[in-house]
């Protein structure tokens, strides 16, 4: 089991676990930790083989196994025991009998894979997923067949395995391990493999670190989640866990969460969506974005299914740059990374072609996506309107005596007409009400280093400060 230094584990939600013991889940946790091996894979395996119900007795008509690993009686017997006596055992009690079989394969329970075999068929532990179990013709396929997925007349030991994986439960937290820099092993294999698939790691950059969470696992996982409104932590979290546990199960009409918010953020960037048509429902799958992803599907010459599928996901990402930003977050204060030009609660203003005026540092391009949303939530009809932030790469951006680092961006005041239009805070259109909502919301959800903009009430409150030619708009530096 990862020790603190390349994980940690919790249990999750497997389907069934409200019908355990808080006693039975810590017995479960010292078994784990004593064999080496995530308990959520063992639990998994326990919810699969009773059929969710963790009942020390239950048993198969076919096969009269029994239990919550399902002991066939000479397994029970090998273990100095019987089936009769298992079934009158409480759940906890029985738990020794399931350690006692787990056993001999201490420290070798990698995956949830070789977790279900050392139940399933022991000689295919450590064989890997690709390792095949039953071949067509023979009565092992026939009487297994229903778990060959790809129906090519094998069964892998990754596809008898699947519905054991699905056991950990329905767009949930993955297997509860939480990755980050430095953790090793079949997990973090799993999670590159993923990272290939929908386009954030190429396969050449997955085999240079194999199973490795190092540099280029973070930068690629910091990427995805920042695409998908993510704490981009570069830490394979609960969050960032839920949300590839999602794009598996499928993308689709009536999909809610985060996931959905990126697919949007990249429609309107390709303008096969409004930001008015996404702010009717932020995060949420309706008719108008499944309309959107069928036609770009279409035109893409994918099949339209209207589901978010991997292939689908990858040609988003080419297809939607200034929305999926490429850059490489190793290092955080390079200043690649433009604003898309307009986004859910913001809009922008004297944007030279390109954007050439409004690159900045990943975590500052975010940060504004982030107060456009925070916005929107109280303000559908009222987006803010973003100017300069800085050249790419940084450096001298006159006549802006800074503006030079990414950190920095320029907002225009609200007003009171409703309109995006030019103000300053001595003109009839100019709402104080409004830009000192905005600063507040600034101030207490982004913690900037400072805030210039010129109005004597929001000074005197100590909201802002003063600085000379800022009349007309606020200028936020942000903390990185």
């Amino acid at each position: 089991m990862p020790d603190n230094e390349s994980g940690t584990i919790t249990l999750v939600n497997v389907i069934g676990i409200e019908n355990v013991s808080q006693g039975f889940k810590d017995k479960v946790m010292l078994i784990a930790a004593d064999l080496g091996v995530n308990p959520n894979f063992l639990m998994a395996v326990m919810s699969f083989e009773t059929g969710g119900r963790f009942s020390p007795s239950v048993k198969n008509p076919a096969s009269n196994a029994v239990g919550l690993i399902q002991f066939m009686r000479p397994t029970a017997l090998g273990l100095g025991t019987t089936p009769q006596a298992l079934a009158e055992m409480t759940a906890e009690a029985q738990l020794d009998f399931v350690a006692k079989h787990f056993k001999p394969f201490k420290g070798r329970l990698k995956t949830l894979e070789d977790t279900y075999m050392a139940v399933l068929l022991p000689a295919a532990v450590g064989k890997g997923s690709d390792h095949v179990l039953f071949k067509k013709p023979s009565l092992q396929y026939k009487q297994n067949s229903g778990l060959d997925i790809n129906k090519d007349g094998q069964i892998t030991v990754g596809e008898a395995a699947d519905k054991v994986r699905a056991r950990l439960g329905a767009v949930n937290v993955g297997t509860g391990e939480i990755l980050r820099r430095r953790s090793e092993g079949a997990e973090v294999e799993r999670l590159q493999e993923e990272l290939v698939d929908i386009g954030y790691l190429t396969r050449a950059q997955k085999q240079s670190g194999a199973g490795k969470f190092g540099p280029l696992t973070e930068a690629a996982l910091k990427n995805f989640q920042r695409d998908n409104h993510l704490d981009a932590n570069g830490t394979y979290d609960e969050a960032a866990q839920a949300a590839f546990r999602q794009l598996s199960e499928g993308v689709k009409i009536n999909s809610r969460g985060n996931v959905v918010r990126g697919l949007q953020d990249r429609l309107i960037a390709i303008g096969s969506m409004t930001v008015a048509q996404v702010m009717s429902g932020p995060g949420t799958f309706g008719p108008r974005t499944d309309a959107a992803l069928r036609a770009f599907q279409r035109n893409h010459g994918i099949e339209p299914t209207g589901v978010l599928t991997d292939e689908t996901y990858q040609a988003l990402l080419l297809a939607a740059p200034t929305a999926v930003p490429k850059t490489d977050l190793l290092d955080g204060t390079s200043i690649e990374t433009v604003l898309p030009e307009r986004g859910l609660g913001y809009i922008t203003y004297n944007r030279e072609p390109g954007g050439r005026d409004q690159f900045g540092r990943a975590s500052t391009i975010r940060t504004v996506e982030r107060l456009g949303e925070a916005w929107a939530s109280k303000h559908s009809t009222l987006p803010i309107a973003i100017g300069d932030i800085s050249r790419r790469g940084g450096g001298p951006f006159p006549p802006h005596k800074t503006h030079t680092d990414g950190c920095d961006i320029d907002i225009r005041p609200l007003t009171n007409n409703g309109i995006n239009e030019p103000t300053n805070i001595g003109a009839t259109n100019y709402s104080h009400a409004r830009t000192r909502e905005l600063i507040l919301l600034i101030k207490e959800k982004f913690t900037p280093e400072v805030i210039f903009f010129n109005d004597p009430l929001t000074i005197k409150e100590g909201l802002t400060r003063h600085a000379g030619g800022h009349h007309n708009h606020l200028h936020i530096r942000f903390t990185n």
